[in-house]
């Protein structure tokens, strides 16, 4: 039985005995000038020296040395082992906290095999229409609007629950009750906001410009008013919390809950009318928040994070989404450990 490689370096062979020159055997040929150069060798009567290969096989007792003549295969066994496969797969790209990093525009299709292409879709729950690459720039009956995506994207069953927190809580300031057709409308001005830069909210319905170079933003072409907007603004919920934190729950689950629901909705939604392409990017992102927050304060933003790469600091929220549209597919919001815990 052979011996492993460690320890067949570990020992010291026993000296090997000189050749046998005088052996008549090796000779076929008595007036060939040209004498074989090793022991084992055989003329070929050419005048050419026969290539010959020494194998050394070492055991535990005895070490023994035998010759191959050129063109055969040595004799398996000893201590030379099977050939290594070659590694599959694709070559990480880099090694970052234990974990390997691969490039993206080929890998897709070397990991379990070739991957099929397929297009993603989106199936509008109101309608039952299907949404899909293009469908904004067909022509005729068949284009779909803005408006469109937003309804087919937003959760059905999220806007008509916001729309009953709200009229319940306009009834008891004792304000004008909201229609959901008012909400988008609300959704479509606060979306318009995210293009100008102010410092008060108030100055966005001004009709006067701060600038000679820059018209004023009037929003009140819209045709919602100032206060109205404030109204729904401050009215405005988006999941289901008591008005008194239960006994027992920490502080921070608490004011989480004030999105839960909202973002439970959102996956389910996704799972339900979302086929995505089979490319899926997975990345975070950060909802930037200037109030109070973190877990040392029992209000605000339960989670405050501040990361270095990222230009502005907030709530973290763990996301993937077709990497072809666009459309998000889940939401995960980086809470404490403590709070993934206790759930």
């Amino acid at each position: 039985m052979s011996l492993p490689l460690q320890t067949l370096l570990a020992q010291d062979p026993a000296p090997q005995p000189p050749p046998d020159n005088n052996n008549n055997n090796n000779n076929n040929n008595d007036n060939n000038e040209n004498p074989p150069s090793q022991t084992g060798a055989t003329n070929n009567n050419n005048g050419t020296l026969a290539t010959t290969t020494t194998t050394t096989t070492t055991t535990a007792d005895t070490t023994t040395t035998s010759t191959t003549p050129a063109g055969s295969t040595p004799a398996s066994g000893g201590n030379s082992g099977p050939d290594e496969p070659p590694p599959l797969g694709p070559t990480p790209v880099t090694v970052a906290h234990d974990r390997q990093w691969f490039d993206g525009n080929a890998i897709h299709s070397q990991i379990n095999g070739p991957c099929l292409g397929k297009h993603w879709k989106m199936v509008d729950q109101w309608s039952g229409n299907e949404l899909y690459l293009g469908c904004d720039n067909s022509a005729g009956p068949f284009k779909h609007t803005e408006l469109d995506c937003f309804l087919a994207c937003f959760p059905k069953d999220q806007l008509l629950w916001m729309e009953r927190a709200l009229n319940a809580n306009l009834l008891k300031a004792g304000k004008k009750l909201s229609t959901a057709g008012e909400i988008l409308k609300w959704f479509g001005v606060l979306i318009l906001i995210t293009r100008f830069e102010y410092g008060d909210r108030v100055s966005l319905w001004s009709t006067e410009s701060s600038s000679r170079y820059i018209p004023p933003p009037s929003l009140g072409w819209t045709g919602m008013p100032r206060q109205r907007f404030e109204d729904l603004f401050q009215y405005m919920e988006w999941s289901e919390q008591p008005d008194e934190r239960p006994e027992g729950m920490p502080a921070d689950q608490y004011r989480w809950m004030l999105v839960d629901d909202f973002v439970s909705r959102f996956n389910t939604h996704r799972v339900t009318h979302f086929s995505p392409l089979h490319l899926i990017c997975v990345d975070e992102s950060i909802s930037r928040w200037y109030g109070l927050g973190g877990s040392w304060i029992n209000t605000g933003l339960p989670m405050y994070v501040a990361i270095d790469r990222k230009p502005e600091n907030g709530c973290e929220i763990q996301n993937s989404c077709c990497a072809k549209s666009g459309i998000m597919l889940r939401l995960k919001i980086v809470k404490a450990k403590v709070t993934e815990e206790n759930k």
